[in-house]
């Protein structure tokens, strides 16, 4: 464990008696001291990749990256964009971005891109100042989505993230049906030991949940847990508010479903499940993107919002079959067998493929490559 991490912890649970699991998540994964996403060993390269916590698309296979870049070339084309801003959410190394820079480099077109990254860990972003040196376009970092909107210059915006919003932190809480009652649940400590509690909601609150859940209310089990992230609230609001301004599209893709029921939360150390407890500050913590409440907030917002669709889908109606194709021409043996093997994970259905959704909302009058409403 992090002994630092957990020392803060610990004092912060003396002196408040309890954490919400929002706040509790919050400090483990991005407090500038100690958190998760500020304490990785470059070194060991110990987050993302085989070596690491978890590996992500982008890191499984080029063809990811180059084939949501094709997306973006097209949008480009169709809605006649020639100066753009490219805003990727949690950039990890800068694998998907490289990618993307590398297909708009082999185009005759001449599109003037300014990058624009948002990132919370200081080693992160070296990486991605070394994968993305090469292509010469104008980058820029900010550890708060709020301070973007007012650097685009009003250019058209296009918005990425992949893996990004299921690592924002939730709350979750429980609705008992029978006794009408609604709890959150928070995280306390019992001497050295953290353990999970409910906590009764105060009247003023219950409203807030009630409504999300009063659509489904007759389909409710006699006990639900329901997932709900202010994070995710925020930065949707925000991404809307910078399309409104500018004009643009956000493409999410990340692991997900379309509601928000259940508990989803995991924890993740070098790649496989772990006990949320057992390495804090070693472990990388996630859960499900409810889609629904996006869905909602972007409505709300009067912008266009697409049909979901699965990793899948979007890869083979991108053309990943003819891509891996044309690739495998100049590849050896070795080289095939990688492509094929990243291949299969990306769309396989009993991998990535199903599992993965591909969001897409934009400016109402965008022409949309793929997507339907």
């Amino acid at each position: 464990m992090n002994n630092k991490l957990i020392n803060h912890l610990k004092k912060l649970l003396i002196k408040n008696n309890y954490l919400d699991l929002n706040t509790f998540l919050d400090v483990i994964l991005y407090d500038k001291q100690f958190g998760f996403y500020n304490s990785i060993n470059r070194q060991k390269n110990e987050l993302i990749g085989k070596e690491g916590h978890f590996i992500t698309a982008p890191e499984i296979s080029q063809l990811f990256g180059e084939l949501v870049g094709i997306w973006i070339l097209q949008l480009c084309r169709e809605n006649h964009f020639h100066n753009i801003n490219l805003l990727e959410l949690g950039p990890g190394k800068g694998t998907l971005m490289r990618d993307i820079l590398r297909i708009f480099s082999q185009q005759k077109e001449n599109i003037k891109i300014k990058i624009h990254l948002l990132e919370f860990s200081k080693v992160l972003k070296s990486y991605q100042k070394e994968n993305l040196k090469q292509y010469g376009h104008e980058l820029k970092w900010y550890n708060n989505i709020f301070k973007i909107k007012d650097q685009l210059n009003d250019n058209p915006t296009i918005i990425i993230s992949n893996e990004f919003f299921d690592c924002l932190p939730i709350n979750q809480y429980k609705f008992y049906k029978t006794k009408n009652i609604y709890t959150k649940k928070i995280v306390r400590l019992d001497k050295n030991n953290f353990f999970f509690d409910e906590k009764v909601l105060e009247p003023q609150d219950i409203p807030f949940i009630s409504n999300i859940i009063k659509k489904d209310f007759d389909k409710l089990n006699e006990e639900t847990t329901i997932e709900h992230s202010p994070f995710v609230l925020s930065h949707i609001n925000q991404i809307c508010d910078i399309i409104l301004e500018n004009k643009g599209a956000n493409l999410l893709i990340d692991y997900g479903k379309n509601d928000p029921y259940g508990d989803t939360l995991q924890s993740v150390f070098k790649n496989e499940r772990s006990n949320l407890f057992n390495k804090i500050g070693e472990s990388d913590y996630s859960s499900l993107v409810d889609f629904s409440n996006i869905e909602q907030i972007v409505e709300n917002k009067n912008l266009q919002y697409y049909q979901l669709k699965t990793q899948r889908e979007f890869l083979l109606e991108m053309g990943i079959n003819k891509r891996i194709e044309n690739l495998s021409l100049n590849a050896n043996e070795f080289e095939r067998r990688d492509l094929l093997s990243g291949y299969e994970r990306l769309i396989s259905k009993r991998q990535m493929g199903d599992i993965f959704k591909v969001n897409c909302f934009s400016d109402k009058n965008l022409f949309v490559p793929i997507f339907k409403l």
